[in-house]
């Protein structure tokens, strides 16, 4: 965590390195930023057709513990420099016994 101060605007904090690091460990190096955290197409109610994160897999495939791993980074930037993507995060957060593609994208913002 980088800690600055400016006399016009006083301390503030960012975490930029551990997030260009997160991006590189979730093959996001190439992401573009979005104005909103979660979007409107994303749907809390999920029906038995959607497809379920494998729990094993290669280094590129999405899986269990890699959704897991993704929101537990996600969760600590959010609670320590980046309270505006805490909503998304949250939602992201209440999937990760039971993970699927769509919320595998709702976590990476695709």
């Amino acid at each position: 965590m980088r800690i600055t101060y400016d006399d016009a605007d006083g301390y503030n904090l960012d975490q930029e390195v551990l997030i260009q690091e997160m991006l590189k460990d979730h093959s996001m190096e190439h992401a573009h930023g979005v104005r909103t955290p979660i979007g409107p197409e994303w749907n809390e109610l999920r029906g038995a057709e959607c497809e379920k994160l494998p729990v094993t897999g290669g280094a590129e495939v999405a899986t269990v513990k890699r959704f897991q791993s993704l929101v537990g980074s996600l969760m600590w930037v959010s609670r320590c420099t980046r309270p505006d993507i805490a909503f998304a995060v949250h939602k992201a957060s209440r999937r990760t016994h039971d993970p699927t593609v769509d919320d595998w994208k709702l976590a990476k913002r695709y």
